[in-house]
C-alpha cells in the first residue's frame, strides 16, 4: 500500500513519488546495516576486533531491555515477533546468565 498523508483540507496525497517502493523512508538491507555497523564499530576501541552485525545489535537490544525490566510482551511487539515464545528465548538467556553469575559467587 503506498504511503499517504493528509494534506490541507483533509485531502489525501499520494507520497509514492518520493520513493520507488512507495515508502516514505528507505528500509536498508541487512548488508547495508551490517556495513554501517562495521564502520561505526571501527571507531570504538573495544569493538574494533568484534564482528558487529544487525543480528547481534538486535539481540543486545532485546537482552538489555529485558534486563532493565521491560515486560516481555512489550519487547515482543518492539521486535515484531508474532509469537511471544520467540521472545522468551531472551528471557531464558538472562536466567542462564543469572545462574552462572550465582555460581561465581558461591
Amino acid at each position: 500500500m503506498p504511503a499517504r498523508k493528509k494534506g490541507y483540507g483533509g485531502a489525501r496525497q499520494d507520497l509514492s513519488a518520493f520513493s520507488k517502493d512507495g515508502k516514505v523512508f528507505p528500509i536498508p538491507s541487512n548488508t547495508v546495516c551490517n556495513d554501517s555497523l562495521k564502520r561505526i564499530s571501527q571507531l570504538i576501541d573495544c569493538l574494533k576486533e568484534k564482528k558487529v552485525t544487525f543480528h547481534l545489535a538486535r539481540h543486545t537490544f532485546a537482552t538489555l531491555f529485558l534486563s532493565e525490566g521491560v515486560p516481555l510482551e512489550s519487547l515482543s511487539k518492539m521486535l515484531g515477533h508474532k509469537n511471544i515464545a520467540t521472545t522468551q528465548i531472551y528471557a531464558k538467556i538472562l536466567n542462564e546468565k543469572v545462574g552462572k553469575d550465582m555460581q561465581k559467587v558461591l
